[in-house]
């Protein structure tokens, strides 16, 4: 395994020299083998084991120190708490990937935390960055999962684990806040100069360099939240230092994928104030930007920033409609406007499934509206909606059975439903990860069939809807 250290040279200013710290009777019990391939890393390897594993001390391994706004209120200096930077490697596409492992053991930024993760929150976000990425969302990828018999200390003893994590960046932009806020002009500048060099390289030959990054990273910001919206994401935690400056979902804590279709709804149990609430997910990518911003105000006039985050508005709303034109099988972001508001404020009132109803409408036949009528309540107001969208259709200028194919490509049939998350940990803690296993593959196959595992599409029972994930892990 060929590990670069890029980031560690940037000096001491930016991290800490932290080594990952094995747990009590460790195990390897889940490893991504497509994304090993795409990286060259030969886990067979005794040496790649050890190093993976941190049985074998890295000498570049290093926590990041960053800064965020964490629910609005701003904490000059955080950083990994219980994360581990090994180094970089290179994918089969040319590009350098961090390898980055959740609950290494206490670093400097651990704030008199154990910087340990439990076996509940690992299996989490190995579903759901897995999930995601099926869904084409950029996101953090899982590499590896490690179990033990280590006990962690949260509201009770849980199993302590720890993730191995890939992603282009985990430059987040609390980096720039942190140095912003501390007056080191000179370490934010070769942190600028990092950024253009190794995530935005073709930004060095516009006339100005720093502004065309940040175009860019105004609209991948833009993007992820509309395909966030699109498929009904809730991230949880959008605070400055969990979001990434190379447009990745990444830090996933207390996320959720609606069910019900609730526009304010808000997954987090500890967001109180509904702060991060579905419905408010796109002003929040816009308010982290306008943070993100004030860090270039020496660099940039003011008119300039005004300007670059102009772009975010546009951009989200025309890769919104986009998303939505293909979830809705219709040809023209006018038609999404005329019929998409009545039909959320339905969905709304009825409290339907979500993605159920998308996949229900994927398989629509002209004139026979049955399969969704049996999921309302008030029928007569479904069935003009579908008489409304099914005038619209038959103008396509393609088959009503073509479209229908297509829409079975963008809406999944499974989604990462919070009951089987839960049931998969259960049974992980218990030491079985068939059904985690089982769950995990129905996920990074979404829009599949999958007849043999129909029961993992269906609804949440009642006891599923009333759990709550918090930021506790």
């Amino acid at each position: 395994m060929n590990l670069k250290h890029h980031f560690a040279s940037l000096g001491e200013a930016f991290s800490s020299k932290t080594l990952v710290q094995p747990l009590l009777e460790q195990r390897l019990v889940e490893f991504n083998q497509s994304l090993a391939s795409f990286l060259s890393i030969d886990i067979k390897s005794t040496e790649t084991k050890r190093i993976l594993s941190g049985e074998d001390a890295l000498p570049h391994s290093l926590s990041m120190v960053y800064a965020g706004h964490q629910f609005g209120g701003f904490s000059p200096q955080l950083g990994d708490g219980r994360g581990v930077l090994l180094g970089e490697v290179r994918g089969q596409d040319g590009l350098l990937y961090d390898l980055h492992m959740k609950g290494a053991g206490p670093t400097p930024y651990s704030r008199r935390g154990d910087g340990r993760a439990v076996l509940r929150s690992c299996i989490r976000e190995y579903l759901a960055s897995e999930a995601m990425t099926a869904l084409s969302i950029p996101s953090s990828r899982a590499l590896a999962l490690y179990d033990s018999r280590e006990a962690v200390y949260r509201e009770t003893p849980e199993a302590g684990a720890m993730l191995l994590r890939v992603a282009q960046g985990h430059i987040r932009f609390g980096h720039f806040e942190y140095f912003f806020y501390q007056g080191k002009q000179a370490e934010l500048d070769q942190l600028i100069e990092y950024c253009l060099t190794h995530y935005y390289p073709e930004c060095l030959a516009a006339e100005s360099p720093l502004e065309s990054m940040l175009i860019e990273v105004v609209k991948r910001t833009a993007r992820i939240m509309a395909k966030w919206q699109s498929v009904g994401f809730q991230h949880g935690v959008m605070n400055t230092d969990n979001f990434s400056f190379t447009g990745e979902t990444i830090d996933y804590g207390p996320y959720g994928f609606m069910e019900d279709y609730e526009p304010d709804w808000v997954c987090n149990h500890s967001d109180h104030e509904g702060r991060y609430a579905f419905s408010r997910q796109p002003g929040v990518g816009l308010w982290n930007l306008n943070c993100l911003m004030r860090c270039f105000s020496k660099h940039l006039e003011r008119d300039q920033l005004i300007a670059i985050l102009q772009c975010y508005e546009p951009e989200l709303q025309s890769h919104y409609d986009v998303l939505m034109m293909s979830k809705m099988g219709l040809d023209s972001a006018q038609d999404v406007y005329a019929l998409l508001p009545s039909l959320l404020s339905i969905l709304a009132s009825e409290k339907m499934d979500y993605n159920v109803f998308f996949r229900l409408l994927s398989r629509l036949e002209q004139g026979v509206y049955t399969p969704i009528l049996d999921e309302v309540v008030d029928r007569e107001k479904m069935s003009v909606w579908l008489e409304r969208y099914e005038a619209v259709r038959v103008k396509s200028v393609h088959a009503w059975s073509q479209v229908n194919a297509s829409m079975l490509t963008v809406n999944p049939k499974f989604i990462l439903r919070n009951y089987l998350a839960h049931e998969a940990i259960l049974s992980a803690e218990r030491g079985d990860y068939l059904p985690f296993r089982r769950l995990l593959h129905v996920l990074t196959h979404p829009f599949d069939e999958h007849p043999e595992s129909d029961s993992l599409a269906q609804r949440s029972p009642e006891w599923g809807r009333s759990l709550e994930v918090s930021c506790s892990s």
